[in-house]
């Protein structure tokens, strides 16, 4: 290991660092001036457009954000919509409801009026036309028991006969 050094390979050579160091120099001169420029510009640029694009998605989430602020104002505003025009429709069912049943409740009344004086009517056609039927039975009896003397058997008979045949002309 001693050998290594001996033989130079550790060992400093004057003339040597000094040709290592221009040419270092003119390295570090040619890339400064040829190519360091070139990469300060190039990541300036991406500098530039990372920010620019970072800028771009700022307002882009902006506007997002607003179209959903605003989405959800509309949706509210919708549902806020859609309930008032289910209450109001729950509102106008139960009134038509009540119109149909009170409108119905008058009809009932009238028939039922109705049907009470056509059976008022009908009970007094009824008793008008006993009565003349009636005056008819004992006018014809009448006639008859003063046409003929007949025993008091007979004029039941009679009298049941009648009766009979006011029975079947009444039908």
């Amino acid at each position: 290991m001693f050998d290594i050094i001996k033989e130079g390979l550790l060992q400093i050579q004057p003339g040597l660092m000094i040709w290592t160091l221009v040419t270092f120099g003119l390295l570090v001169f040619v890339l400064w001036r040829y190519v360091w420029g070139v990469i300060l510009n190039a990541l300036d640029a991406r500098s530039a457009k990372i920010s620019e694009d970072l800028e771009h998605a700022r307002q882009e989430k902006e506007v997002a954000d607003g179209l959903l602020e605003q989405r959800k104002k509309m949706l509210l505003s919708a549902k806020e919509e859609s309930l008032t025009i289910v209450s109001r429709t729950k509102a106008s069912t139960v009134e038509i409801k009540n119109n149909i049943l009170t409108e119905a409740k008058k009809e009932a009344e009238k028939l039922l009026q109705k049907a009470q004086k056509d059976i008022e009517q009908l009970r007094h056609k009824a008793i008008e036309e006993f009565k003349a039927d009636l005056v008819d039975i004992t006018f014809n009896m009448t006639n008859k028991f003063l046409n003929k003397q007949i025993d008091p058997k007979e004029g039941e008979r009679l009298m049941d006969e009648y009766l009979e045949e006011y029975v079947k002309h009444a039908k």
